[in-house]
């Protein structure tokens, strides 16, 4: 998926699209009326870098990320969980972090990223409401259930507005870092790079912030941290500017495992097909046999595992896809790799499924921007977000949907939709813009530009 140009993003876009700021059907202690069904979870782990191929686990069901962090996770919920995700560092040390799915029952995917200010924050209110780490609270049912229950969108939402204030200038715009679209790449992603640069701490008492050497740069109170209406002092330009001059640490590599892996064919390639994988030369510097562990993450979600140096699968979904391999040898050392598939149907696609990969915001919105979003069929040849023909408008991408209600303050007006050219774009009113044109009057011209001009079919109604 090649990366796309700006990223300012808003809390309000995923919300409304993916319903994550409220947890209407719950009944308090996380658990759902609505019956077992499968729900899709997709999202990026990060850690001021991408939590390449890590582990990512809500409850017993697991799955892998890409190189870019991005995962894909299928899973019968009925209840708010946890969401936990393991990134093997290359001094194989592992970096373990946690963040929060809300369940929605109507809601059969959901935007849910891991990174450090996710972690830190659950491990925040945890201490503050719980009186245990995060560590501790996760291993005891109850106590798992209560933070869940307890940490509801409000305080989330008071805790991200109190760490805007206190990281200014580098937060730099509202931003909820458990469902907004979010890129491991510093250069991209603001986000990112505060994460590359200030570390966040939880402590008995409140938040401390660090430098990448260690030295506390301030600490925020936990009464203060959750409380919007509590006035704070921000850490100061100054301070941060001085952080940001620490370059990340870099973990060394000492791993003595060196996987080499052949894979026929590599992607792009277009399904059905029978696909293989040879990781019969990965060698250690230790006798001794090797053992390997395989994981295919389709394009659903959908797990396939296997063993052994030769492991084979039959793709028939178009669409993005992940294998994992980990390493074991003989002295238990262990090292992970993997490759990321792009499988495209042959012909058009007689059924098409519209937004679970490939879909992207326009940001910023201004007066002369168009505010759409566009999404791709899943698995389709066109495979990433492209600008639209307003010059002013930019795109960036996100592994969810597109809003069914509205985006960026305006409402869903319609799309336009070419199964030939694998392409949806959602239209929004812009608030921003006053052209003295009804809701009404919008829906006509960009209906008449859809089918008139563009051949395309056009709806007034949210796709399905």
């Amino acid at each position: 998926m090649p990366r796309h140009l700006t990223l300012i993003l808003t809390v309000a876009l995923l919300c409304l699209a993916l319903s994550a700021c409220s947890q209407s059907g719950d009944d308090g202690q996380g658990h759902s009326e609505s019956t077992t069904q499968l729900y899709r979870l997709t999202g990026t782990v990060a850690i001021g870098r991408p939590g390449a191929w890590a582990e990512v686990c809500i409850e017993t069901d697991c799955s892998r990320a890409n190189q870019e962090g991005v995962y894909r996770l299928l899973s019968e919920r009925q209840r708010s969980a946890l969401i936990q995700a393991t990134i093997e560092n290359a001094d194989q040390s592992v970096t373990e972090l946690t963040s929060l799915y809300r369940h929605e029952p109507e809601q059969t995917v959901a935007l849910v990223n891991i990174n450090p200010t996710t972690d830190a924050l659950l491990d925040s209110w945890s201490r503050y409401q719980l009186g245990q780490t995060l560590d501790v609270c996760t291993t005891n049912p109850g106590c798992r259930n209560d933070l869940i229950s307890r940490f509801t969108p409000d305080r989330q939402q008071a805790a991200q507005q109190q760490l805007q204030t206190w990281l200014a200038p580098e937060w730099q715009t509202a931003r909820n870092p458990f469902s907004d679209p979010y890129i491991a790449d510093p250069g991209l992603d603001w986000l990112d790079d505060l994460h590359d640069h200030v570390q966040l701490e939880a402590t008995p008492t409140g938040l401390n912030a660090l430098d990448n050497e260690g030295d506390i740069l301030d600490t925020l109170n936990y009464a203060t941290l959750f409380d919007e209406n509590t006035a704070l002092i921000a850490i100061g330009g100054d301070a941060l500017t001085a952080t940001f001059e620490i370059p990340p640490p870099v973990p060394a590599s000492n791993n003595p495992i060196a996987i080499d892996y052949q894979a026929i064919p590599s992607s792009p390639f277009t399904v059905p097909l029978d696909w293989q994988v040879d990781v019969s030369g990965t060698r250690s510097d230790f006798q001794g046999a090797l053992s390997f562990q395989h994981t295919l993450v389709g394009p659903t979600g959908r797990i396939t595992t296997g063993s052994g140096a030769l492991f084979a699968a039959s793709l028939t979904d178009p669409g993005p896809y992940t294998w994992v391999v980990v390493a074991t040898d003989s002295e238990g050392n262990q090292a992970t790799d993997g490759l990321a598939l792009q499988a495209s149907a042959n012909d058009v696609i007689s059924q098409p499924s519209f937004g679970a990969e490939g879909s992207c915001s326009t940001s910023p919105l201004t007066a002369n921007a168009s505010n759409i979003c566009i999404s791709t069929v899943d698995g389709g040849s066109l495979g990433a977000c492209e600008a639209s023909d307003s010059g002013s408008t930019q795109t960036q991408f996100s592994p969810a949907p597109c809003s069914p209600a509205s985006q960026q303050g305006g409402v869903f007006l319609g799309s336009c939709t070419s199964v030939l050219n694998q392409v949806r774009v959602y239209h929004y009113d812009n608030p921003q813009r006053n052209t003295g044109e009804t809701l009404t009057e919008q829906r006509a011209r960009l209906r008449n530009q859809c089918v008139n001009d563009l051949g395309r079919d056009w709806s007034a109604e949210p796709p399905e």
